[in-house]
C-alpha cells in the first residue's frame, strides 16, 4: 500500500503544480497513429470504439471484454473472472493471427505472435479509443495481421490538471483500484499523465486466483509543429494456473464447473499453493513527430519491451526421463516441483513519412525490430534425491528478426471516388539453439530460416453522401509460423517419420461494404471471403506449455457478411447490435492421429469438407442505454455465440453449444463544483446461463482404441460488480 499513497501524492503534487493554460494543435493521439490507421476513404472494413462508448456499458473491462460486443468476436476467460487471462477471437481468428499495436507499436509477442492480456492489466483505462480492422487490413506494424488487427491510441492528454480515482468490489473477491492524474498543458507545451492500477480476485475457477498491478506513464511536448512523447506502462501479475480447462467428466458426472486438476496431490485432499503463473513486463514507447512543411510530416518511434516470468507447478510422479539425458537412478518417478522461465528483450524502431493534400494521402514506412528470449527451467524439488534440487534441465534461446517497409497512397480520382493502394514487403529471421525441454523426444532445438513476404492490398470507396459511403477491396497477406508450430514439428519429426514441417500461410482476402452514419441512423453490411492455402488451424490441442496446437491444411475459406446497426432516437436513449453469419471450411480435410505406440505411424483419418475450429456460423451483439433523468443511466447488453466445433473433424462430440448472455448496468455520475462522484452497479449473465466459452480436447490411439480427453471453460452464473470514482477537475 506504500506504492499507492506514494504514487497518488505524487501524481497530486504534479497536478496542483501544472501551469493551466495549453496552446491549441492538432490531436497528438491521433497524430501518432495515424500511419496505420484505417479512415473513411480507406477501403476496408473496420470500427472504431471510444473508451468512453466502453465504460458507458461495462465496469472495470479488460481489453478482451471491452471489445467484446464488436462485429465477429467471440471471447473468453479463463478462470472466468473479471481479471486475469482473457482472450478473444475475431471472425474465428485467435491471438497469434491478430495484430496488436499500441500508438503504432507492436505488442504481440515475437516468438508465439500472442498477446497475454493478463501482462497488461487495466490498459483501457489509458486509452482514447480501439480501432479494429476486420480481414487483412492496412499495413501496420509488427506481427501479420492474419484474421483482424487491433489497434489502439493512447488517451489525448487533458487540457486541464486532473485527479481521479476508483475502487470496483464483485463476486469472487474481486477487488480493483486505479488512481490517475494529469498535469494539463502547460503555457510551455509539456504535459504528463499518470495511472496506477491493483487488481485481485479469487477466481470463478478453483485456484483461479489473480494479484496483479500496472502503472502507466505518458507525458511530453508539443508545439505547433512538433511532438515529443513517451509512453512507459509496466504489469506484474501473479495468476493461480488455469489455462488447462474442467475435464468433461466433472461436470457431466459430478457436477462440479470449478475443478481444477492443476497442483492437486495424489489424495486430491490438497493443492500446492504455489500452483503459480508469474510475469512482469515493461514497455517503453518514444515518438518524435515533426511537421516538415504544410503537406509533409516525419513520424519517428523508439520502443523497448522487457519480459521477465516463469510459471511453477507441482509435478505428481513426474517421469524421470524428461529431465535428464541419461537416467540411472532409483526412483524414475517422483514427486517434483519445477519452474518454466521466459527472459526477454525487445528492441525496435519505426519511421514513416507522410504527404498529404486535399485529394492525395501518401505514407511510407519502414521498421524493424530485435527479439532476444531465452528459455530455460529449474527442478526446485524432487522427492527421494532423484534429481538434485536446482537443477537446470534445459537452456534454449530464439532470437528473431522483423523488418518491413510499406507505402500506402490514397488519391481522389473523381468526385467522390477515392482509389487505395498499399505495397507492404517483410523479412523475418528466425533462430533457435539450444536443448529442448523433453528429453524423452529430442535434445537440440537447431532451427534457422529466413522469410520474405510481399502483401498487396488495393480498393476503391465511394463517398455516396457525407454519411455514407461503399467500398470494395483486395489484399493479400502472408505469415510465417509461430515457435511453438516449429518448435512441435522438430519434436514429432524425432519420432514420426512422416512428421512436416509447418509451412508459411497465405490469405487472399476480398471485402466489400456499405456504411450509413448521420445523427440518428447507423447502418453498414460487409461482405468478406478470406480463401487461405496452407493456413494453420487449431487442432483443439494444448502442449505442455498451454499453447495451441496447429496444423497446415491445404486449402480453407471463412466467407460471410456483418451487418451493424444503430439507432439514437432521442438524445437519452441509444441502441446498438450487429450480427454475423459466416461459413468457415477445410475442403479434404485429413486428420493424422498419434498412436500410443510412437514407432507406428499416424493413424490417417480423411473426413472431406470440413468446418474450422473455434469458428461459430452466427454471433451477435445488442446494447441499449438509457438516461432515465441526468446523471442516472441504466443499459442491458446481449451476446450470441453460436455453435462451435472444438476441432476440425465436425464430429457432434467436439461441439459446444450456442449460448446467449446478458448483462445489466446502472450508473449514476453527479458533478459538483470542483469534482465529480459516480457509482456503477453491474450484473454480469442476468439470466444465470450455463454456458462454456472455450474448449480442447487431446485424443489419439491405443491398442486399436480411439481414446479422448475433452476439457471445458465454464463461464460463471450471476455475478456482480460494484464501482465507486471519484475525481477532481
Amino acid at each position: 500500500m506504500k506504492k499507492v499513497f506514494f504514487f497518488v501524492f505524487f501524481c497530486f503534487s504534479l497536478g496542483l503544480f501544472a501551469q493551466n493554460d495549453s496552446i491549441r494543435q492538432d490531436e497528438l493521439s491521433e497524430v501518432v497513429v495515424s500511419a496505420t490507421r484505417a479512415n473513411r476513404r480507406t477501403p476496408t472494413t473496420f470500427t472504431n470504439l471510444r473508451a468512453t462508448e466502453v465504460n458507458r456499458i461495462m465496469v472495470t473491462p479488460e481489453i478482451p471484454t471491452a471489445i467484446g460486443l464488436t462485429p465477429s468476436v467471440v471471447t473468453s476467460s479463463d478462470n472466468g473472472a473479471a481479471i486475469g487471462y482473457q482472450s478473444f477471437r475475431i471472425r474465428g481468428s485467435d491471438a497469434t493471427r491478430i495484430n496488436v499495436t499500441f500508438d503504432g507499436v507492436p505488442v504481440n509477442d515475437s516468438e508465439s505472435q500472442a498477446v497475454f492480456w493478463a501482462n497488461m492489466p487495466n490498459l483501457l483505462s489509458s486509452l482514447q479509443t480501439m480501432q479494429i480492422q476486420r480481414g487483412v487490413g492496412t499495413s501496420s506494424n509488427g506481427a501479420a495481421a492474419f484474421g483482424a488487427t487491433l489497434n489502439m491510441q493512447s488517451a489525448q492528454p487533458a487540457a486541464e490538471p486532473y485527479g481521479q480515482a476508483s475502487a470496483a468490489y464483485g463476486s469472487f473477491n474481486t477487488f480493483k483500484l486505479d488512481v490517475a492524474a494529469g498535469t494539463g498543458r502547460s503555457q510551455n507545451g509539456w504535459n504528463a499523465d499518470m495511472r496506477y492500477s491493483l487488481g485481485q480476485t479469487d477466481g470463478y475457477i478453483d485456484n483461479g486466483f489473480v494479484d496483479q498491478y500496472s502503472m502507466f506513464f505518458t507525458g511530453g511536448y508539443s508545439s505547433s509543429r512538433r511532438i515529443v512523447k513517451m509512453n512507459v506502462f509496466h504489469g506484474d501479475q501473479k495468476n493461480g494456473i488455469s489455462w488447462n480447462g474442467v475435464p468433461d467428466f466433472m461436470i457431466l458426472e459430478q457436477n462440479n464447473r470449478t475443478y481444477n486438476s492443476e497442483g492437486l496431490y495424489e489424495v486430491r485432499e490438497g493443492r500446492y499453493d504455489n500452483q503459480t503463473d508469474n510475469y512482469r513486463q515493461t514497455h517503453v514507447h518514444l515518438h518524435y513527430i515533426e511537421q516538415l512543411s504544410e503537406r509533409f510530416r516525419l513520424n519517428t518511434t523508439l520502443y523497448y519491451t522487457r519480459g521477465l516470468g516463469y510459471y511453477e507447478q507441482y509435478r505428481y510422479r513426474d517421469r524421470v526421463v524428461r529431465y535428464l539425458p541419461d537416467p540411472l537412478l532409483p526412483d524414475p518417478r517422483p514427486n517434483m516441483i519445477r519452474q518454466k522461465w521466459l527472459n526477454n528483450h525487445l528492441w525496435g524502431a519505426i519511421v514513416t513519412a507522410t504527404y498529404a493534400t486535399e485529394k492525395t494521402r501518401v505514407v511510407f514506412g519502414v521498421s524493424g525490430n530485435v527479439f532476444d528470449n531465452n528459455h530455460y527451467g529449474y527442478i526446485i524439488m524432487a522427492q527421494n534425491g532423484a534429481i538434485e534440487e536446482g537443477y537446470e534441465w534445459y537452456r534454449n534461446n530464439g532470437k528473431k528478426s522483423d523488418m518491413s517497409a510499406f507505402l500506402k497512397a490514397t488519391q481522389q480520382i473523381a468526385d467522390r471516388w477515392f482509389a487505395f493502394g498499399d505495397l507492404q514487403w517483410r523479412r523475418i529471421g528466425y533462430k533457435m539453439t539450444g536443448d529442448d525441454d523433453d528429453y524423452r523426444y529430442i535434445t537440440d532445438l537447431t532451427f534457422e530460416k529466413n522469410y520474405n513476404f510481399f502483401n498487396p492490398k488495393a480498393g476503391i470507396t465511394f463517398a455516396i453522401s457525407p454519411q455514407q459511403r461503399a467500398y470494395a477491396s483486395f489484399a493479400v497477406g502472408r505469415r510465417e509460423p509461430a515457435r511453438a508450430d516449429i518448435k512441435e514439428a522438430i519434436r514429432d519429426r524425432s519420432h514420426i517419420t512422416s512428421a512436416p514441417m509447418p509451412r508459411p500461410e497465405t490469405l487472399y482476402n476480398v471485402e466489400t461494404g456499405y456504411e450509413l452514419n448521420d445523427n440518428v441512423w447507423t447502418f453498414g453490411a460487409n461482405f468478406f471471403y478470406m480463401h487461405y492455402k496452407n493456413q494453420l488451424v487449431n487442432t483443439g490441442s494444448l502442449n505442455e506449455s498451454y499453447y495451441a496446437l496447429m496444423e497446415n491444411v491445404p486449402v480453407s475459406y471463412r466467407t460471410g457478411i456483418e451487418f451493424i446497426f444503430g439507432v439514437r432516437p432521442v438524445s437519452a436513449l441509444q441502441i446498438n447490435g450487429n450480427l454475423t453469419y459466416s461459413s468457415n471450411k477445410i475442403k479434404d480435410y485429413t486428420a493424422l492421429v498419434n498412436d500410443a505406440d510412437i514407432s507406428l505411424p499416424r493413424i490417417v483419418e480423411r473426413y472431406g469438407t470440413t468446418n474450422i475450429a473455434y469458428s461459430p456460423e452466427w454471433v451477435g451483439a445488442a446494447d441499449v442505454s438509457y438516461e432515465i433523468v441526468k446523471g442516472l443511466t441504466v443499459g442491458l447488453t446481449a451476446k450470441y455465440v453460436g455453435e462451435q466445433y472444438y476441432d476440425n473433424t465436425s464430429s457432434a462430440d467436439r461441439r459446444l453449444d450456442a449460448y446467449f448472455v446478458n448483462n445489466a448496468i446502472a450508473q449514476y455520475q453527479h458533478d459538483f463544483k470542483n469534482f465529480y462522484a459516480g457509482l456503477q452497479l453491474a450484473v454480469n449473465n442476468l439470466w444465470s446461463a450455463d454456458y462454456y466459452s472455450n474448449a480442447t480436447i487431446l485424443r489419439g490411439y491405443a491398442d486399436g482404441s480411439e481414446w479422448m480427453e475433452r476439457n471445458l471453460f465454464p463461464q460463471p452464473f450471476r455475478n456482480y460488480m460494484v464501482k465507486l470514482t471519484v475525481g477532481f477537475k
